[in-house]
């Protein structure tokens, strides 16, 4: 008997489903890295904003200020104070709890290695040294990983 192997076997078939289940996993865990990160973004504009409007604000007056006296108004629902808001992936404060001239950001969801209100990505105004940029605090590797240039506080 001559018998020709053209069809597709089972165990064929299984390599091949067994193939792109791990191709499918791989690209779906690489898109989560890159939403982790396209995410993370809005602390680093908000973190930039922030540091500009403190900075024109202690040049004009000498002295630090809060939220509402500089002139930042954080993204996402803002508290009546002015001083806080939530944001979909943030909380942002100016813990005035320790004084004027302070940023705080913690995340609200998890990113990725970066656990929901693991990160605290913090800045302040240096009192003795009014006019310069603020001095920033990158949160815990996990989460500083996504926001490699926190440390510059520039906005985007």
């Amino acid at each position: 008997m001559n018998r020709s192997n053209t069809g597709i076997t089972i165990v064929n078939l299984s390599v091949a489903i067994v193939l792109m289940g791990a191709l499918v996993f791989i690209v779906i865990h690489k898109l989560f890295a890159v939403d982790a990160k396209v995410r993370a973004v809005e602390v680093l504009e908000q973190a930039g904003q922030w540091n500009k409007l403190l900075v024109a604000y202690a040049i004009e007056n000498e002295e630090l200020g809060s939220f509402t006296e500089i002139g930042y108004v954080p993204i996402g629902k803002v508290a009546k104070d002015g001083e806080s808001s939530k944001s979909d992936v943030f909380e942002y404060n100016s813990d005035l709890a320790n004084g004027k001239g302070r940023f705080l950001a913690i995340n609200r969801v998890s990113l990725n290695e970066c656990r929901k209100r693991k990160g605290e990505w913090f800045a302040y105004g240096n009192p003795e040294q009014i006019v310069g940029n603020a001095v920033a605090e990158a949160p815990i590797a996990k989460c500083a990983v996504l926001t490699p240039y926190f440390e510059l506080l520039r906005g985007y």
